[in-house]
């Protein structure tokens, strides 16, 4: 082998490991918007627990108080 395909060769290298790399940058970047998104549906799923279980003590609470009027 020539001096000139040992560059080539290790040029070649050269660009797989870039390749590998920006491989590697790309899945830990989607890995991270995953969690942030994760994290976003999360919170969203918390408030319309949040805003069920309201909806539901003033629901109850006006029930009552619609029971107490109406007796006799």
């Amino acid at each position: 082998m020539s001096f000139y395909d040992d560059d080539i060769k290790h040029i070649e290298e050269e660009d797989e490991e870039t390749r590998k790399d920006h491989l590697r940058f790309a899945a830990g970047m989607s890995d991270f918007f995953a969690v942030v998104l994760g994290v976003v549906v999360i919170l969203i799923l918390v408030l319309l627990i949040i805003s069920l279980v309201n909806w539901l003590r003033q629901d109850i609470t006006s029930l009552f108080q619609n029971l107490d009027t109406r007796q006799p």
